[in-house]
């Protein structure tokens, strides 16, 4: 298991107890978040529906961001928080008493809704850090997320052959109970003063902000491309058991946990540019993230061993860190009253690009498997590029 004090970050006992309760929650998600394409295969969709199921469950996730964070700011964030625990808890245990894919979509969606809290947890981050060491704060404790997932995906994919799929969900929303209880041990945090809403609402209008955005979209849409379908690929091209891929999310999870601290180090280096310009803020860490994540793009189509796809997986582990820095950059935009907002708006600019990416990539797959990856290789390089000629203009 990581050891959050290892790393740096300055861990308090509500930091700390947020790490476990995502720790376990990464266990959870880890049994099934991986084969979850392939459970909604299935219960009978075609690859163009499973990419439309996960746009409209981002649709879902990006609406119900902003006005989380407007929430964070206005009442106490630990009850928002439990109330998030207790709304994935709920959709994975829908999702499990599905017996269609069209069945699924009240559970998926229900699941999406519970991410709101996901700026909730950050904003309540900052304050307990005091909005110091905020990137590798953010880090840190994600990779707490990422270390309960490092094992789980294997169990999960092992445990959907031995039963079934169904029974993945069951054993998923039994160990999300037990995160949930670490949650509610967390103390309350004190109500940030509130500014007038006409004041808060500029700090989305400003350009700072605005370019903040753009550039937001444009990395996770590339980024993101070739995530949706690649289990699908794997097995219907590379013809790779279940078993095998659940365990490569065991392989993504490890990265995660092993790449956050370390790019949130580089991320807590400020660069030379406009922190709302640039490759979402020009940052070292952002920059590193990105390219590691196009390796793991190139070693997934090339791979033809376990170990080389183990590899990619690793790799693409990455994509967690250029998040959790992007939310760092997000605290630097506003002030304590205006936190929640924000870290909701930004929540909300990576979900739209996980809306566009997952639709886009269902039907460059029915085209032709590899084109989903093609294009993010491509794309990836050019908005880096991009990002680095806005860093400097």
């Amino acid at each position: 298991m990581l050891d959050i004090r290892a790393v740096g970050a300055p861990m308090n006992r509500d930091a700390r107890l947020i790490a476990l309760a995502l720790l376990l929650w990464g266990v959870g998600e880890g049994l099934f978040f991986y084969i979850q394409p392939l459970y909604i295969e299935e219960l009978g969709a075609t690859s163009v529906q499973i990419g439309g199921l996960l746009s409209v469950a981002n649709v879902v996730r990006a609406v119900a961001f902003l006005p989380a964070g407007i929430l964070a700011d206005s009442v106490p964030r630990k009850w928002v928080m439990v109330g998030g625990w207790i709304t994935g808890l709920i959709g994975v245990l829908l999702v499990g008493l599905a017996r269609s894919w069209q069945g699924l979509i009240p559970g998926l969606l229900v699941y999406a809704i519970s991410a709101y809290c996901i700026p909730v947890v950050n904003a309540y981050l900052a304050h307990a850090v005091g909005g110091h060491n905020v990137a590798q704060t953010f880090t840190t404790v994600f990779a707490g997320y990422a270390a309960g997932g490092v094992l789980s995906p294997a169990v999960g994919g092992w445990l959907a052959e031995v039963t079934t799929m169904r029974m993945v969900y069951f054993a998923s929303a039994l160990v999300f109970g037990i995160s949930l209880i670490a949650i509610v041990q967390v103390s309350p945090q004190t109500t940030p003063t509130r500014a007038r809403v006409s004041v808060r609402w500029r700090s989305l209008l400003n350009r700072r902000f605005i370019r903040f955005a753009a550039s937001v979209c444009l990395v996770f849409v590339t980024l993101y491309l070739a995530f949706p379908l690649a289990p699908n690929f794997l097995r219907d091209v590379g013809g790779w058991r279940v078993t095998r891929i659940g365990a490569l999310g065991s392989f993504q999870a490890l990265g995660t946990a092993l790449l956050n601290p370390l790019l949130g180090r580089l991320g807590q280096e400020r660069g030379d540019g406009d922190p709302g310009g640039g490759v979402v803020g020009g940052t070292r860490g952002l920059m590193v993230g990105q390219g590691l994540v196009w390796c793991s793009v190139l070693l997934l189509l090339l791979a033809g061993s376990f170990p080389v796809l183990a590899a990619a997986y690793v790799l693409r582990g990455a994509y967690q860190g250029c998040r959790s820095l992007t939310q760092a950059r997000a605290t630097e935009l506003a002030s304590e009253a205006d936190r929640g907002l924000l870290l909701g708006a930004t929540e909300s600019f990576i979900a739209a690009a996980q809306v566009v990416a997952p639709y886009v990539a269902g039907w460059l797959y029915a085209a032709d498997p590899t084109y989903p990856f093609l294009s993010s290789l491509v794309l990836i390089p050019v908005v880096l590029l991009l990002g680095v000629i806005g860093s400097r203009a």
